[in-house]
């Protein structure tokens, strides 16, 4: 029986440190160019504990590593249906309606002129076409 393959990284505590401590470290620049001074110490001060916990003892961060996978797992989620609803909706539905409006048919699935059958390709019957096909 094959294993199955574990997905992510090969030390999810050492990943977790070093990029959402960075992350922080950055967000609390951004923060100190606009000027908001205890959200900088509170948000670095977190960013540079992670980043220090991923360089150097990243067995530390494994429970909080473990509830960011967890959230991100579920977040990933509620948006991937959230986002493929809303494109469904505000982009194909729309796209749909206009064509039937129009009477275009792209799938050709109306058989009024529809013969039966569809021509066989001409650049199908040599025998070129097997050696390199797009």
């Amino acid at each position: 029986m094959a294993e199955k393959k574990k997905k992510g990284p090969a030390n999810p505590e050492r990943a977790f440190g070093l990029s959402v401590g960075a992350v922080l470290l950055l967000i609390a620049a951004f923060l100190w160019w606009r000027g908001y001074g205890v959200a900088v110490q509170v948000v670095g001060g977190i960013g540079a504990v992670l980043l220090v916990l991923g360089y150097l003892r990243p067995s530390l961060l494994k429970y909080p590593s473990a509830a960011w996978w967890a959230f991100a797992l579920m977040l990933g989620h509620i948006n991937a249906r959230i986002i493929l609803t809303l494109i469904f909706v505000l982009v194909l539905t729309p796209i749909g309606l206009l064509w039937r409006l129009i009477g275009r048919d792209p799938l050709a699935r109306r058989r009024r002129n529809w013969p039966g059958w569809s021509p066989y390709p001409p650049r199908y019957r040599d025998t070129d076409h097997y050696t390199r096909m797009y």
